[in-house]
């Protein structure tokens, strides 16, 4: 769970105004004030999220302070205290966003030992481990590469 204020800017008004925000599970919701936690103005479901992202400021020597969150029917724009604030907000929803759209996808893949060709750990995301594994298929002898997100187990019995 994350909370503190931020700044969101309407749908249909491009001011700012400044609410209480909580990050719990998968949804974010904002309260006028922080006090009065029964009814929120409103809330983010993070499911329907495509990505969090900073928005850079128009001047290069300033820091982003803001950020957005996209989903497929409208894109939420945000404004932080600071920038360090900005992009804590940024990576919490990151991590939410991605185990909302990830949960329950296990995979398990089998390859031959002998087909695999090299192993490399390649920071896709910087809130998870991932590995990148090149392997050939022993009939036409194309090469894939297959990814693996924070954990694999090998079963030495599949090979």
């Amino acid at each position: 769970m994350k909370s503190g204020h931020l700044q969101k800017r309407g749908k249909n008004n491009p001011r700012y105004r400044r609410y209480w925000f909580i990050l719990k599970g998968d949804v974010i919701s904002y309260y006028v004030d922080a006090s009065e936690l029964y009814f929120p103005s409103g809330n983010i479901d993070l499911h329907y999220a495509i990505e969090a992202r900073l928005v850079e400021s128009k001047d290069p020597k300033i820091p982003a302070s803001s950020f957005q969150i996209e989903t497929n029917d409208r894109t939420f724009n945000f404004r932080a205290d600071s920038s360090s604030s900005a992009a804590e907000w940024v990576k919490a929803l990151q991590k939410v966003i991605f185990r909302s759209h990830n949960d329950g996808d296990s995979k398990k893949t089998a390859i031959p030992l002998e087909n695999v060709l090299d192993v490399e750990e390649s920071p896709v995301l910087e809130f998870a481990h991932t590995f990148k594994l090149r392997a050939f298929h022993d009939e036409t002898f194309a090469i894939d590469e297959v990814w693996f997100l924070q954990t694999f187990e090998f079963n030495t019995d599949d090979f």
